[in-house]
């Protein structure tokens, strides 16, 4: 009875997840710089680059990220996608038309502040004109010690 309620496990549970894990070894096996993927975070990324056992992908223009080959849900199609990524065209200096911002002037710049600057003094003598935490002399006012 034992054995032929194991025979059903084997077949009704291990056999059919070993039968998808192979499945899903091929479909990596067969995935190439260029194809489009679904990781098992949900993120649609585009290979770039298959290693061994890790994936190089990109996930938008310029933003590429490692991944290990076994956090690759499915290849995916271009009709499953509901957007597409248009490479924006680069801005380069001789095709911008504005002129630099002038440089401020320290007077410029102090007249932005409210306070004028300051100049702290180092010294040897405690601050006085803020609180003092570590006082050994403070009473202990912690109400959670009884």
């Amino acid at each position: 009875m034992i054995v032929v309620f194991g025979a059903i496990m084997y077949f009704l549970m291990i056999r059919p997840q070993q039968k998808r894990m192979k499945e899903h070894q091929q479909m990596v096996d067969s995935l190439a710089p260029g194809s489009r993927v679904l990781l098992t975070s949900g993120v649609f990324a585009t290979i770039v680059h298959a290693g061994e056992r890790q994936f190089i992908v990109e996930l938008a223009p310029g933003v590429e990220v490692t991944v290990l080959k076994g956090h690759v849900s499915r290849a995916v199609t271009a009709d499953e996608e509901e957007f597409e990524f248009d490479d924006a065209p680069v801005v380069t200096d001789a095709d911008a038309d504005v002129q630099d911002a002038p440089v401020a002037t320290d007077e410029e710049l102090r007249a932005m502040f409210d306070e004028p600057a300051r100049d702290d003094v180092v010294s040897d003598e405690p601050r006085t004109d803020g609180p003092v935490i570590d006082d050994p002399n403070r009473p202990d006012t912690d109400t959670d010690k009884r």
